[in-house]
């Protein structure tokens, strides 16, 4: 395949509205069908694979407050065929407490979780840290 159509071996997946992808190499490919040569292990199954965000900024005491959302996922050891995906979903940038977490050898299952924790899972997730006096 030509390198100026690289995109079109990425994997497809639905983006809920307010969300940004900051960066994406999720392939089309499940790692039990990827040759022990192919360049995925290389390029693909590496541990900054996708990252995206959504922002809600409100006021708070006169000051503006900015809340990030993040959705982290990577492949852990980096290139190792035993390894898995590692899906991280994350707070203000406190890595160290994850509000959800997953991990999986599946391509298709990773697309399938990323959708359903955009679509339902932090459906009004600016609401909810209103309610729990977060903002």
């Amino acid at each position: 395949m030509e390198k100026a159509q690289w995109w079109r071996q990425l994997k497809p997946f639905r983006l809920a509205p307010n969300w940004k992808i900051m960066w994406n190499k999720l392939r089309d490919v499940e790692p039990e069908d990827a040759r022990q040569d192919d360049e995925a292990w290389l390029f693909t199954f590496v541990e900054d694979m996708m990252y995206m965000v959504a922002e809600s900024t409100s006021k708070e005491n006169k000051k503006t407050v900015t809340h990030t959302l993040g959705i982290d996922l990577g492949w852990y050891p980096e290139g190792d065929r035993e390894g898995c995906y590692h899906l991280a979903a994350v707070l203000d940038n406190h890595w160290e407490e994850p509000i959800l977490e997953m991990k999986t050898r599946c391509t298709q299952e990773v697309v399938d979780t990323i959708e359903l924790w955009l679509f339902e899972t932090f459906a009004n997730w600016e609401n909810r840290l209103l309610v729990n006096g977060k903002k």
